[in-house]
């Protein structure tokens, strides 16, 4: 796919995504929206841009196989209406599945430790779909902050990603993917 292209694809995909995620978070700190907890955190609503990168080995092949993945994420451009100090963040980690160019992933369960810029951490625990659309790969992490700064906030990241090149699965395989895209705590 041509770059140029693809980096369009994505702008208009993190504006949908980053209005939805707005929305989500002003209806979650109107006046009218549900009590929270006396323990829990008053400053829990964070909206981020997020920019990651997997690293398959070996490569992603035509059919599937048992592929390790190192994924690399970057939370960047924070913004909290409720007044969190967190302004950007990151975490990596290593996934073992089988996948392949022709097979999209299956939901799966996921645990991630993001480390905030501030110092603190929060534990994501979600569940990953994958929706392909024509030349782009929607993956979407639904699930809860279970530890650490927002624990018991309901969080939600969506990426696009080109997909992958049926051409580029041939030999080695697809060995990198890069995905931007949003990241929001409610």
């Amino acid at each position: 796919m041509n770059p140029a292209v693809f980096r369009s694809r994505c702008r208009r995909l993190v504006a949908v995504a980053c209005g939805s995620a707005l929305l989500a978070v002003s209806s979650a700190v109107a006046p009218t929206s549900v009590a929270i907890a006396d323990d829990a955190p008053t400053t829990g609503v964070v909206v981020c841009t997020t920019t990651s990168t997997w690293t398959y080995s070996p490569g992603v092949v035509l059919v599937p196989r048992p592929v390790v993945t190192q994924v690399d994420d970057r939370y960047t451009s924070c913004l909290s209406p409720t007044g969190s100090s967190v302004t950007g963040g990151s975490s990596s980690f290593t996934v073992e599945r089988d996948a392949g160019c022709l097979e999209p992933v299956a939901a799966v369960p996921e645990t991630r430790v993001i480390t905030w810029d501030d110092g603190r951490t929060s534990t994501f625990s979600y569940t990953v779909t994958v929706s392909s659309l024509p030349g782009l790969d929607v993956v979407t992490k639904t699930g809860t902050i279970t530890a650490g700064a927002f624990a018991g906030r309901a969080a939600q990241a969506t990426q696009a990603a080109p997909t992958l090149d049926p051409l580029q699965c041939l030999g080695q395989g697809v060995q990198r993917q890069t995905a931007l895209g949003t990241f929001a705590i409610l």
